[in-house]
């Protein structure tokens, strides 16, 4: 009987220890800056006379609005009626993607 209990303790041992790394091995997804502004630059997307800073800063408040339970597509309407511009649906996709991916994966 304790043959039986140590081969079911060594086996849960292992198979944690692979659980455990691959856990540790699992990428994380990241805010990236720079890749939001160069997806906005590939669609050809500007939020108009704003600052890289300040496109940033607004896909930053994009991702805020989406976590706190706006829905993506009452987001993308306001951005386009406080920016005045018809691109919002790029700008929102842009901004979850890379600026709140935590919030795409979800």
């Amino acid at each position: 009987m304790a043959m039986t209990f140590r081969r079911f303790g060594i086996g849960t041992a292992m198979a944690m220890t692979a659980v455990a790394t691959a856990l540790t091995w699992t990428p994380v997804a990241v805010a990236d800056p720079g890749e939001f502004l160069e997806e906005l630059n590939i669609n050809q997307v500007w939020l108009p006379f704003k600052t890289p800073g300040e496109v940033i800063g607004a896909g930053y408040a994009t991702c805020e609005h989406l976590r706190s339970g706006t829905s993506v597509l009452d987001e993308m309407a306001a951005v386009e009626r406080v920016y005045g511009f018809n691109q919002g649906t790029l700008f929102v996709s842009a901004a979850s993607t890379n600026l709140c991916p935590d919030f795409a994966a979800g």
